[in-house]
């Protein structure tokens, strides 16, 4: 029984096809029961390595790894393309995000994190809840992603957090979105059982590092104004770059934060 499905589904809100694959808890066949689920960005990278850094995710050696000690869990994964992907990750756009949305060469420059949720939520969810087994509740609902994804996970969990119990944000690129994602932050009352799980690489891309690792000390200031410190677990891999191999490496930290929700793991 295959427990990678891969789903092609046209949105109707964002006009174009994307490519799902659902990862499956390694004994989702031999047991009766429902599981966590798990949304990600960049799905075309949890199993099949990036073209960019020659590694994957691994999320399925890790859910299994960790399957006796924290259960399983579902992983869907929405995967992005060249062309939209910052639009899609993103409620707002800086001056260097349409820069470089402009060398891509697309019809139209806008945020479309609003769009993306509302495929996410309204078009995605009801499917997967519908065809697999879920634990529908928000306790058992989650989102991360990496670099922009991690820009979109922050908005969409806090969004959408009567639906997300807990955010992953590995590495996020907070300087393309900041004004916007701020404003937007501010704008909002944050439930006090949010959970958000946040972390930044010291070696992140070159001579910016600082940049990003003076924004994540930032987000996590801010963060813990909004919501209790124990709701908030942020890591600082010494060392690590821009890579899927470290996102690799931290994801088991997050699975563990995400099921168990504490800190001391």
């Amino acid at each position: 029984m295959k427990r990678v499905i891969i789903k092609e589904l046209f949105s109707q809100n964002l006009k174009r096809i994307k490519k799902i694959r659902i990862i499956l808890p390694k004994k989702y066949y031999e047991e009766n029961r429902s599981y966590p689920v798990l949304y990600m960005h960049d799905g075309q990278n949890l199993i099949d390595p990036s073209p960019f850094s020659n590694h994957s995710w691994e999320v399925m050696k890790t859910m299994d790894d960790l399957a006796e000690s924290i259960g399983g869990v579902i992983i869907v994964g929405i995967d992005s393309d060249d062309k939209y992907r910052i639009m899609e990750y993103s409620n707002y756009l800086n001056s260097s995000a349409i820069k470089r949305l402009k060398k891509s060469n697309v019809d139209y420059i806008k945020p479309e994190g609003d769009e993306y949720g509302f495929f996410l939520i309204e078009e995605l969810k009801p499917i997967i809840d519908l065809e697999f087994r879920t634990l529908k509740t928000r306790e058992n609902t989650f989102i991360a992603g990496s670099s922009c994804g991690g820009n979109i996970s922050i908005y969409l969990g806090v969004k959408y957090q009567d639906i997300f119990s807990v955010i992953g944000a590995f590495s996020p690129a907070y300087y393309l979105v900041k004004e916007g994602l701020y404003d937007f932050l501010d704008s909002v009352d944050i439930r006090s059982d949010l959970f958000v799980y946040h972390d930044m690489g010291t070696k992140e891309t070159g001579v910016f590092s600082r940049i990003y690792f003076k924004e994540q000390k930032v987000f996590d200031d801010y963060i813990l104004r909004k919501i209790p410190g124990k709701n908030v677990l942020k890591v600082i891999d010494e060392g690590a770059t821009h890579s899927e191999k470290f996102w690799a490496k931290r994801f088991g930290k997050f699975l563990k934060f995400s099921i168990n929700k504490e800190l001391d793991l």
